[in-house]
């Protein structure tokens, strides 16, 4: 009876680190799909003046969202899979749960849960580490043009990726979990 109480007990840990993943995967993909923010280009422009040139710097406002960076949209595209990845093994621990903590299909099938939660866990953690690094190297690289519109969406885009490391962490505990049950 012991050995059933502890199985169900961590596939109800199971199922309640798989939500908070839900929920904070969801999360980062809301941040970064909302976040925008305007980038001031320079741009030359010559004016004469008799016989002079007189090159003038001018600086034209481009908005920039998730769509214009590969790295935004690979941070985005992360979210995305990994909802959808959770979306579908929700169901999977809900079923662990109600059947008292015993597996579907076997311990082949446990294996190969486990595998696809490493794989994902990886996916989560390159997700907001490049998106960090995309924001340390922007920070440095424009820090004259840096102002409180950049610093809004440098801190949403943060928050976005520290989101996916923390589903990094809880699928990582999940791991532990279903390697500790095996």
């Amino acid at each position: 009876m012991a050995i059933s109480a502890r199985a169900r007990a961590l596939a109800v840990v199971t199922l309640v680190f798989r939500i908070i993943a839900l929920g904070l995967l969801a999360a980062s993909l809301i941040v970064i799909a909302t976040t925008a923010r305007t980038q001031y280009d320079p741009f030359y422009l010559k004016v004469f003046n008799g016989l002079l040139g007189v090159e003038v710097q001018v600086y034209e406002a481009v908005n920039i969202n998730f769509q214009d960076l590969y790295t935004y949209r690979y941070v985005l595209s992360t979210a995305a899979i990994g909802c959808a990845y959770t979306l579908v093994l929700i169901p999977l621990a809900i079923i662990a749960v109600v059947q008292q903590g015993k597996r579907i299909g076997g311990s082949s099938t446990a294996r190969i849960l486990i595998f696809t939660d490493v794989v994902f866990c990886a996916l989560f953690t390159s997700g907001g580490a490049a998106g960090l690094g995309l924001v340390v190297d922007n920070q440095h690289r424009n820090r004259k043009l840096f102002d409180s519109a950049h610093r809004k969406f440098y801190i949403s885009f943060d928050a976005s990726c520290g989101l996916l490391l923390a589903a990094a962490i809880c699928t990582v505990a999940i791991i532990m979990i279903s390697a500790y049950s095996k």
